[in-house]
């Protein structure tokens, strides 16, 4: 028909001369904001099934914030390549700065998260899970430190970085709306 096109073939992996599969990043980074997408759409539909905001519990308040903010996080960062290759530089610049600007998320993570954990009464801390707490802060500080190190060209591919430390955010949120879901406090 006129007006339509048809639709796009399926991706294809492609190799290259040494065996290496090449993978198209932007098609990876919209996937995954896509995935992101979803997992803040779901948990938008937990907060609305939560009842209404005055009456949470401090430390529900204190997940679902982390929950839609992880997912939201992820949406947003994965569009940071696309936002500066617009304008016009290179591909190594645009990884630079895109590791960059995900180290400094995921740090400001941290530090929020954190803070809202002090925030809390001892004895709604008691609630959360210290392991759970402190293997979060641990994988997050560690990957901002890789994705510094992959700023500065120790770790390579930049690409790869800057997706995988995506990966860990929208994993954290994957499992801050398991545990909103599963380890409830007993009333």
């Amino acid at each position: 028909m006129p007006g339509f096109s048809r639709a796009a073939p399926a991706p294809q992996l492609q190799y290259q001369s040494l065996g290496v599969p090449v993978i198209d990043v932007a098609n990876a980074l919209l996937t995954l904001a896509q995935i992101a997408i979803g997992l803040a759409g779901f948990a938008t539909i937990l907060v609305a099934l939560s009842g209404k905001p005055h009456l949470w519990t401090p430390v529900d308040a204190f997940r679902i914030r982390n929950i839609l903010a992880f997912s939201f996080q992820s949406v947003f960062l994965s569009l940071i390549p696309f936002v500066l290759t617009f304008f016009a530089l290179r591909e190594s610049t645009v990884w630079l700065v895109a590791l960059l600007i995900l180290a400094a998320a995921t740090l400001a993570s941290v530090l929020l998260t954190l803070n809202g954990v002090y925030r809390l009464t001892p004895s709604e801390r008691a609630v959360l899970n210290a392991v759970v707490v402190s293997a979060v802060t641990v994988v997050l500080c560690i990957m901002a430190a890789i994705e510094l190190f992959a700023a500065l060209g120790f770790v390579r591919p930049a690409s790869g970085v800057f997706f995988v430390g995506l990966v860990v955010l929208l994993g954290v949120s994957a499992v801050l709306v398991a545990r909103f879901l599963f380890a409830r406090p007993a009333d």
